[in-house]
């Protein structure tokens, strides 16, 4: 048995040295062969490992302090044979991952062994390879998120809105878990056609849980499988692969999210109409070529909705209760913009235009507090030269969120919380007729990624988010709890969502309470 075991740890040895020694050679010679090019500006690292000094947390802000260091909006490091690209300007992001898309729309392969062939998530689109499943999956998603099409789901986001009011009239100091139940209701209805009538749902807690082990694992790097892939092939019981276990019952959970709901779908006999789902599981049974196929892309299509459509609303909103409890000149002047227009009732989408300060707390908002505070990463597919620097194929590129949303050019004091920022003053109109001002930055150009990868959900995760602030500002006072006036904490993972605070939320008085009970009863 020992001499099986150290058989086994010579063989794995000798295959991670030749994985690394052909890694180290591929990125030596490609640092060397610049063909009269500069390289990139950044830290320097070790000679062929490359910069392995784990950057201080936040990394974001790491890496926009590195633009003033080395005088670039583009900055670089090398990790083991591959260069990690940041942009921190919109310049830079558009320019490379917009205008340049047929280059930089595919994912990495590097730094995601665990995510997606050990964890199982190569289904989801967000990070699935560019190849024929990611254009199949993606038309699908644009053919039920077009602009033109959201429209269909309004009554659904109407109707989650208002038992969100009735959820917080409830249980206002368990606001957080009650945004939770809005995102994943609004969203299993949505995406599966599926009533969702109790918070603890097991579909809920499963997509909750799906992203938490998401988010542990697409950071790449967090494995030592996603720095050298080759160890994916080692046995369970092989010492230090405590990796694999986890993996195997990660992948089980991981499955069952995107089957079970969609098993669920499948046995309904009818889908409602303000769902994706009737659309896209018509447009499969037009499939005949091959229906397994198209039955696999809707599976993970609508699995995909399922996981990305709660962190962007739950995120948001909850950065939304965080800015309004510390910022009380904010939250009355959105309660004057709402009853300007909806005094005596809720807003509807009908209220859509009317409501331009509205569309500003959301911009600030995602702005402010980006869910996503580094974009996920792109890969180059072929080398490619951005202002005189040479970036090879292969490399990995990552727009800064949050530089770009904290631009001092762009938004004047960035750290502060002002919705104001994005209106002007009708013309010649009084000082509270307010419009969006176009020459002001809209931050969702960047806030929900950039070219080919840009989220094709946005229109109706904007669309949802816009409704339920409205909705409770039409209703409710948000002020900060005695004792726990002082700053929020984020988190600095991959999603940045406030750490736990507490807030008051209570209506504005008995009538505006009673507003939430006659629309629940035009909802029944």
């Amino acid at each position: 048995m020992a001499s099986t075991s150290q058989t086994a740890f010579a063989t794995l040895g000798a295959a991670c040295l030749v994985y690394l020694f052909a890694k180290f050679y591929r990125s030596f010679a490609a640092c060397r062969n610049l063909h009269g090019l500069k390289k990139l500006p950044g830290p320097r690292g070790w000679p062929f490992v490359g910069y392995l000094k784990a950057a201080e947390r936040p990394a974001w802000l790491t890496y926009w302090r590195w633009s003033d260091e080395y005088d670039s909006d583009v900055v670089a490091f090398y990790v083991l044979g591959t260069t990690v690209v940041i942009l921190n300007s919109l310049k830079a992001a558009t320019e490379l991952l917009e205008a340049r898309s047929a280059i930089y729309s595919d994912r990495p392969t590097f730094g995601f062994t665990m995510l997606r062939e050990l964890v199982g998530f190569d289904w989801n689109i967000t990070v699935s390879e560019y190849g024929p499943y990611w254009r199949d999956s993606r038309r699908a998603f644009a053919h039920a998120f077009h602009p033109h099409a959201v429209a269909r789901y309004r009554p659904a986001e109407l109707k989650a809105t208002h038992q969100f009011l009735r959820d917080l009239l409830n249980e206002p100091e368990d606001f957080h878990g009650r945004i939770r139940y809005l995102a994943g209701r609004q969203i299993l209805h949505i995406a599966y056609g599926l009533e969702i009538r109790d918070r603890a749902d097991p579909w809920i807690t499963a997509a909750e849980h799906g992203v938490e082990i998401a988010v542990k694992c697409i950071i790449p790097g967090s494995y030592l499988v996603d720095l050298i892939p080759i160890l994916k092939y080692v046995p369970e019981w092989f010492p230090g692969a405590g990796f694999k276990r986890q993996a195997r019952i990660w992948k089980k959970e991981v499955t069952n999210i995107a089957d079970a709901p969609f098993a669920a779908m499948e046995a309904c006999d009818s889908l409602p109409d303000d769902s994706a789902a009737k659309p896209l599981l018509e447009r499969m049974l037009d499939s005949p070529d091959d229906p397994a196929y198209a039955r696999h892309v809707l599976r993970g299509t609508l699995a995909s909705m399922y996981i990305a459509g709660a962190d962007t609303t739950t995120s948001t909103l909850a950065t939304f209760f965080h800015a309004l409890s510390r910022h009380p000149a904010v939250l009355y002047e959105a309660q004057r913009a709402v009853d300007r227009v909806c005094a005596g009732r809720l807003p509807t989408f009908a209220d859509y235009d009317a409501l331009p300060y509205i569309h500003a707390l959301l911009r600030e908002c995602l702005r402010w507090r980006p869910v996503v505070p580094l974009n996920f990463a792109h890969r180059a597919t072929k080398e490619d030269v951005y202002e005189g620097y040479r970036i090879p194929a292969g490399a990995l590129v990552l727009a800064n969120n949050w530089a770009i949303m904290h631009d001092p050019a762009a938004y004047t004091d960035p750290e502060d919380f002002n919705p104001r920022r994005f209106l002007r003053v009708r013309s010649g109109e009084a000082d509270d007729d307010l419009e969006l001002d176009p020459d002001v930055r809209d931050p969702g150009v960047a806030a929900f990624g950039f070219g080919r990868r840009a989220c094709p959900g946005r229109h109706m995760a904007y669309e949802s988010l816009w409704i339920a602030m409205a909705s409770v500002l039409a209703v409710f006072d948000v002020l900060p709890a005695e004792g726990d006036e002082g700053e929020v904490e984020y988190t600095d993972g991959f999603l940045s969502t406030p750490k736990p605070f507490r807030c008051i939320i209570r209506p504005r008085s008995a009538a505006h309470a009673k507003l939430v009970y006659l629309a629940l009863e035009l909802d029944a």
